[in-house]
């Protein structure tokens, strides 16, 4: 049974409500982190762009070429014979993230700078860094970015001077500026690099923040140490290969990350600590802006509204199917989010979140949703308890407690009632024991009952030999009519027709409309009992059964709600009777396994038309026809005695168009 509505919208809410907190929460940093590190070990490295190459100031160059460990002392004629050799073996873009911020050899630097004019296609890096504004007592008041550029005589000979900030997290740094604002929006070494190589300068996003599309772990894009540069510009047909038509980064990077300072973490560092240089992600950061390839993240307001649609979805789950289902649904939709984050990730460039939908969501959902389960368990048990002790089944119960649930005095419903009665009961109760009487009864309703309920319908009420069957019209009241229709016939046939152990002739009424369903007693004792005049009505029509010689009747309410077929029986109409008891007259049917043949069925209602008419020698000649095929027809032999009466001035009178009985 699922939560009542009240209860599920309060699970909804709240769930919700749980789930914002969380993504307002530092919680959502998560996704910077542990979320960001799965989607790349999801996607795994993937392959750095041909077109750019990086070039290392790094330890084998310094003794291979004879010069100090420290790089930034290296004399600056190497540099202006690197970049000539670069610019005649045909580099389409060279940068350096090199800061020359101070005067060296004036032979070296005047080299370099003609070096830097022949290439023609140089981007020197600039230097940013932050300076505190402090009041007259000290405190601080503000921050100022102040920009570091080259000495004037490089600067001025370079083709192009930026910076690269790429602004750090307690996870790494994951984004890079392409125009960096608190500088005036220059814009940065990788994008004016990316112009140089024909990008288009025009590009409405260059200013925004950028997050850095990673290749790989540290080597990741293809790295050439100084030295071995210097050899392969001195190589035409080599040097060609490796540099023509490249963008080329010049910077400080160490596989051995003890003498390297300009390291940073992401999610490609291992857990020895083993980071990617600066130069690296410089070189990564002009790798996508060449690609495109930029990961995006989707509008903070999409993916809020996204993330809480995505929660409602998970709670709904615990809403339509069991516990033990709702939690595999649970899981599947976790794992179709992630499967989608991942190709999203992989193809297209699109971080969406994980952690959130696929771990932390589905666990407010989880426990929420447990919570949810258990508390109308704990209801649905107090309702078996409280049905069980008004007299129901176990089966039937949970489905009336519900309909009654919030209503503590009863309500008012539509149903079917279904009236049986055993024939001959009296005689056969007085010639056994009280016990053997009870073993008969509890043979004949362990027959009787599974039916009933296997049917939809529920047992409400035991007396004697007699039984008060109810089904519920509150989806359709065609189903229901068909339902109990379906119930009688199936009954009928296991009780009158079988040879069935502990089956006993039973007789059936039925009827349709509206009934009150409530508890029936005092204090000290009640019971779930169902009351109306459509009750006592369908006890009055089983009552006609004998009189008519049948053993289904149904009143013309059931018979309108639904068609005839073999599975629900077939309908033949007896006409208008006041029964027993009752004012107002009432259209029976008997209800038959297979329908009469037409011309049966013909003379039957022509019979009946006659009688009607007061012709009854002609009513009589089709009742004789009737009964020449069908000898034991119960209603064909009623009609037939209410003839005779009639001609013999014996019988009570007839109402306007109905039939009055006057025994059951």
């Amino acid at each position: 049974m699922p939560p009542p509505d009240k209860t599920f919208a309060g699970f909804l809410l709240s769930t919700l409500l749980v789930l914002a907190m969380v993504m307002f929460s530092p919680v959502q940093e998560l996704e910077n982190g542990a979320g960001l590190d799965l989607l790349y070990a999801l996607r795994g490295p993937r392959p750095a762009p041909e077109s750019v190459v990086i070039i290392t100031l790094d330890s084998r160059s310094a003794r291979d070429l004879g010069q100090s460990p420290r790089p930034e002392r290296w004399p600056r004629i190497l540099h202006a014979r690197l970049v000539n050799g670069l610019a005649e073996r045909g580099a389409q873009a060279i940068g350096f993230d090199v800061l020359f911020e101070r005067e060296r050899e004036p032979a070296d630097d005047r080299a370099l700078a003609n070096a830097l004019r022949r290439s023609g296609n140089v981007t020197l890096i600039e230097g940013v860094s932050r300076e505190t504004v402090s009041g007259p007592d000290g405190k601080a008041l503000a921050s100022v970015d102040r920009l570091t550029q080259a000495q004037p005589l490089l600067r001025e000979a370079a083709w192009a001077n930026g910076p690269f900030i790429m602004p750090k997290t307690p996870d790494g740094v994951i984004e890079f500026w392409g125009a960096v604002p608190s500088v005036g929006d220059r814009p940065s070494l990788p994008l004016l690099m990316a112009r140089r190589m024909g990008r288009n300068p025009e590009d409405a996003h260059d200013g925004q923040r950028r997050i850095l599309n990673l290749y790989g772990p540290i080597g990741s894009i293809r790295t050439i140490p100084y030295s071995a540069a210097l050899e392969l510009v001195a190589d035409p047909v080599a040097g060609d290969a490796a540099f023509r038509g490249k963008a080329v980064l010049i910077g400080f990077s160490e596989f051995n990350q003890s003498r390297q300072a300009d390291m940073f973490r992401t999610p490609y560092s291992t857990p020895d600590g083993l980071d990617i240089s600066g130069v690296e992600l410089c070189a990564t950061a002009l790798g996508n802006l060449l690609e495109g390839s930029s990961l995006e993240r989707p509008p903070q307001l999409a993916s809020t509204a996204g993330l809480l649609a995505w929660g409602l979805l998970l709670a709904l789950s615990w809403r339509l199917t069991s516990t033990r289902r709702a939690l595999a649904v649970t899981l599947a939709l976790a794992l179709g989010w992630l499967a989608v984050a991942y190709a999203s990730f992989a193809w297209a460039h699109l971080w969406l979140p994980v952690i959130l939908p696929t771990a932390i969501a589905p666990l407010i959902a989880v426990a929420g949703g447990l919570a949810l389960h258990m508390r109308a368990a704990r209801q649905r048990e107090d309702q078996l308890a409280k049905a069980l002790d008004r007299g129901l089944s176990l089966q039937g119960s949970a489905k009336l407690a519900k309909l009654l649930q919030g209503h503590d005095g009863g309500r008012l419903v539509h149903g079917v009632c279904l009236c049986s009665d055993i024939e001959s009961y009296t005689s056969l109760s007085e010639s056994l024991s009280p016990e053997a009487t009870r073993d008969v009864l509890n043979s004949y309703f362990e027959i009787f009952i599974p039916v009933i309920e296997a049917h939809g319908g529920h047992v409400m009420d035991i007396v004697g030999d007699s039984a008060m069957c109810l089904w519920l019209a509150d989806d359709s009241a065609a189903d229901a009519c068909s339902k109990a229709r379906e119930a009688a016939l199936d009954l009928h046939q296991r009780l009158n027709e079988d040879e069935t152990p502990g089956a006993l002739k039973t007789r059936f009424g039925l009827h349709y409309g509206q009934v009150f369903l409530g508890e029936v007693g005092s204090d000290q004792h009640r019971e779930l009992r169902v009351i109306g005049d459509i009750v006592n009505t369908s006890s009055r029509i089983q009552g006609g059964n004998k009189p008519l010689g049948t053993r289904i009747l149904a009143s013309g309410a059931v018979v309108s709600h639904g068609g005839d077929s073999p599975r629900y029986g077939y309908a033949r109409t007896l006409g208008a009777f006041t029964l027993v008891g009752k004012k107002t007259p009432l259209e029976l049917h008997e209800i038959l396994p297979a329908p009469q043949s037409p011309a049966l069925a013909s003379a039957f209602a022509t019979a009946r038309s006659a009688y009607a008419a007061d012709a009854l020698e002609a009513a009589m000649a089709h009742l004789h026809q009737v009964l020449e095929e069908l000898p034991h027809d119960g209603p064909a032999h009623f009609y037939l005695q209410r003839c005779r009466d009639r001609l013999n001035g014996s019988q009570v009178p007839d109402g306007d168009g109905h039939i009055v009985m006057t025994s059951k």
